[in-house]
């Protein structure tokens, strides 16, 4: 055998034998890895578990001492003299022959918060392996399995800043981000939206705490907003507990104090029973840390068991369209205070409203003309409902989301609007704003692809957007109310 031949046959020899070095060596490596990260990771929670644990502390400290009254500024709500509604009576050609510009602002955009620093991501939730002993909490009737916990937590005994403080350390006890990781759990599975997390929140607090007091459940809901990064405060008035929450948009009809500067942050009092207010206690001192404001916008529809119900809408000739609303989402909705009106419009529709809209409405449209489909929609919706003020059904002005208006005996201008939203972005994919003018009245415009149709309109980022006003029964596309003066137009996300 040549000398070359020797030395090539031992490296072949050798090869394999290297090579499973080579492996075991990198496995082992992998191996160092995988747990220097898995130490890092249990390190980095146990580190930031410690550290909100002494602003816990901390903040007891502050809750303990004495709470300065906080003047309440009422927010005005934009409907305060109502137009009732108005009978069209159509002139000798009852379609309109010529186009009216109406006089219109320039929308306002809403004040936006303060940039705040963006927020750490909030630890992902993880399932609990099947062994874990689960129950059951009902989510506005969707049963959800969350972590079952044997948590000990003392009776809130009075509203005294002594006593908050006691309560607040005795939550900070808990094992509050097991709660925490169910609250997260429950917004991924079932989609919720800030509003939806805070809920959950409380649906929680009822599953873990049952029969304890509403201002047990204030507390806690503010601690684990804290704890989640939003910017929550407790408050006390007329012997009681309420949350005051910074909301990211406009909330009407509702009492606020601006903690801090004129640019400081809005917190809203949550007030249910809407108890007459003129100032709140708080603590002088905000959780610290905290940046989030409450997001109201519902991008898409919450994951609920469904729970469809019908209603029937008829024509101004008769005809009658079955739709469907989800009563569950609809409950959900009914917490909502009063937001900003584009929210309502924009909201995402449950199924069942889809499937609906689908059996019912979009057979009668289809294959229409743009401008036939919008009438038969603008038709249904001016004739489908009686007619009753906020002020005359509730005490004060309450907005419907547009399947709560399904659900209603009776509703108003912005009720029947954003419902004629909904239909004409959901069956014909086509362009809407709302007009207000202010104080009195709320209504729709609509861009058609088709130039040529004619009326009373608007323009808005080089578009014309005919009037459709779903309270003027009986007028047709392009009409608008006489006599309402200037208008502002509320352009939509689409």
């Amino acid at each position: 055998m040549k000398p070359e031949t020797l030395i090539i046959s031992t490296a072949l020899i050798l090869l394999p034998a290297m090579a499973r070095g080579q492996n075991d060596d990198f496995s082992r490596y992998v191996e160092q890895q995988e747990a220097a990260f898995s130490q890092y990771v249990d390190k980095t929670t146990s580190d930031f578990r410690a550290y909100n644990d002494s602003i816990n502390r901390e903040f007891a400290r502050y809750l303990a001492e004495t709470w300065p009254d906080f003047p309440l500024t009422f927010s005005e709500p934009p409907i305060k003299e109502p137009v009732p509604p108005a009978v069209y009576t159509p002139e000798p050609d009852s379609l309109p022959q010529k186009e009216q510009p109406l006089p219109a602002i320039e929308p306002v955009p809403e004040p936006v918060p303060p940039v705040k620093p963006k927020p750490e991501p909030e630890p992902e939730f993880t399932p609990d392996p099947p062994a874990v002993e689960t129950i059951e909490a009902s989510f506005y009737g969707t049963p959800v399995q969350v972590k079952r916990g044997n948590y000990s937590l003392p009776r809130l005994t009075a509203v005294d800043e002594q006593s908050v403080a006691a309560y607040w350390t005795n939550l900070s006890r808990l094992p509050y981000h097991e709660i925490i990781a169910n609250v997260n759990g429950m917004t991924r599975q079932l989609q919720l939206n800030d509003w939806g997390r805070y809920q959950a929140i409380n649906t929680l607090f009822g599953t873990y705490f049952p029969g304890r007091s509403s201002n047990e459940q204030t507390v806690f809901a503010v601690f684990m907003l804290n704890q989640c990064g939003y910017r929550a405060r407790i408050g006390r008035a007329s012997g009681r507990l309420l949350p005051l929450i910074a909301f990211g948009c406009e909330v009407f009809n509702s009492m606020y104090f601006t903690f801090g500067d004129d640019r400081g942050t809005r917190y809203f009092v949550v007030n249910a029973e809407r108890l007459e207010l003129k100032s709140v206690q708080s603590c002088r001192m905000e959780y610290a840390g905290t940046t989030k404001v409450m997001d109201m916008a519902i991008p898409v529809a919450p994951r609920l068991a469904p729970s469809p119900a019908e209603c029937t809408l008829a024509t101004a000739g008769g005809t009658r369209y079955r739709l469907q609303y989800d009563d569950g989402y609809n409950r959900l909705l009914a917490t909502y205070p009063c937001v900003s009106m584009q929210i309502y419009a924009e909201a995402a529709p449950s199924e069942a409203f889809v499937q609906g809209l689908e059996m019912s409405l979009k057979a009668a449209i289809q294959n229409k003309p743009q401008r036939e489909a919008v009438g038969v929609l603008l038709d249904m919706v001016q004739n489908g409902f009686r007619y009753k003020t906020d002020a005359d059904q509730f005490g004060y002005e309450r907005w419907f989301f547009p399947e709560e208006t399904l659900a209603s005996q009776y509703c108003d201008c912005e009720d029947r609007s954003f419902l004629f939203t909904r239909l004409v972005r959901s069956l014909l994919g086509m362009d809407v704003v709302l007009l207000y003018y202010p104080g009195k009245h709320v209504a729709t415009a609509v861009h058609f692809d088709d130039p040529a149709v004619k009326g009373d309109y608007v323009t808005h980022g080089g578009k014309k957007y005919v009037v459709c006003d779903p309270t003027f029964i009986g007028a047709p596309v392009g009409m608008a109310m006489p006599g309402l003066g200037k208008l502002e137009i509320i352009p939509l996300n689409n």
